[in-house]
């Protein structure tokens, strides 16, 4: 019943910080540093990302039509169209993902090994929250 109500403690804080301009990921990290939930760290690493799924999934739904570029053109006869500026967008993500994705890969053990610890976490999310501010 404890890790239900730790899980559930965990969903509303994804929920909460998911839509807000700070690290979802770092405070379900932080919070789990104090509340300490009893399962594998394989469990844990997907559970992580699983719950962040439906977070993800509900900003999918929400903004599906902004998001994607192919629409029917009433005003043409129903034709297929894109909107060129959607388009643009796609195209700028996957070029910015490019450079994070390729450091990630190469730099995952390290930090595995020397960021992902309460102290720099909370450390991150204090000075980008004054930052922010």
């Amino acid at each position: 019943m404890l890790e239900m109500l730790k899980v559930f403690l965990i969903g509303i804080i994804e929920g909460i910080t998911e839509w807000l301009p700070i690290s979802s990921t770092g405070h379900m990290l932080l919070f789990d540093t104090f509340i300490n939930m009893k399962m594998t760290t394989e469990f844990k690493d997907v559970f992580m990302v699983v719950i962040q799924l439906g977070a993800i999934l509900a900003v999918v739904c929400l903004y599906w039509k902004k998001l994607w570029p192919v629409y029917r053109d009433e005003e043409n006869g129903g034709k297929i169209a894109v909107h060129k500026p959607i388009i643009d967008m796609w195209l700028k993500v996957i070029v910015g993902s490019i450079p994070v994705a390729i450091i990630g890969l190469l730099l995952d053990d390290w930090i595995d090994e020397h960021m992902h610890n309460s102290v720099v976490i909370a450390l991150a999310l204090i000075i980008y929250g004054a930052w922010f501010i």
